[in-house]
């Protein structure tokens, strides 16, 4: 007889982030949105707030929120995870960088250029770290500040 999930497991949360991605490509970014807070929720009771999972699933909460144009609510999901991804996983690891860039990006959207600039000058001291100075993510985030100090 097959062992039913039940809620919180790892085969039951899975679904449920697979659907919530699904909702989002299907462009109900509210739906999704929900989905993602209680999976946040859900996943930080189950397999604890630093897991990577955990940190995933808020990951594309910010996602569907800034992908919604909710730019404020993305910004404030994202400053706390992109503290809590360095302290977990290290300020170089692809999810960090990943994020740093995402968070300029919200920024920006939500009229703050000044704070993508700055954010954007964090990930260029990571990605220095990490890659050559002539890699073309580097270039191009160099490119990205300039024209974010110009803007204000």
């Amino acid at each position: 007889m097959a062992r039913m999930s039940s809620v919180g497991e790892p085969e039951e949360l899975t679904a449920r982030d697979a659907q919530a991605q699904a909702k989002a490509h299907a462009g109900d970014f509210r739906g999704a949105a929900a989905e993602f807070r209680a999976l946040a929720r859900d996943y930080t009771r189950t397999a604890g707030a630093d897991d990577p999972a955990t940190l995933a699933v808020r990951l594309n909460l910010a996602r569907v929120l800034g992908t919604s144009k909710q730019f404020g609510k993305a910004v404030e999901v994202c400053e706390p995870l992109l503290r809590d991804q360095v302290r977990v996983l290290g300020p170089e690891h692809d999810d960090v960088l990943e994020t740093r860039q995402l968070l300029a990006s919200l920024r920006y959207s939500a009229g703050d250029a000044a704070g993508a600039a700055e954010d954007l000058e964090q990930l260029l001291t990571a990605l220095s770290r990490v890659l050559m100075p002539t890699h073309d993510r580097i270039t191009k985030v160099k490119r990205d500040i300039a024209f974010l100090r110009r803007a204000t």
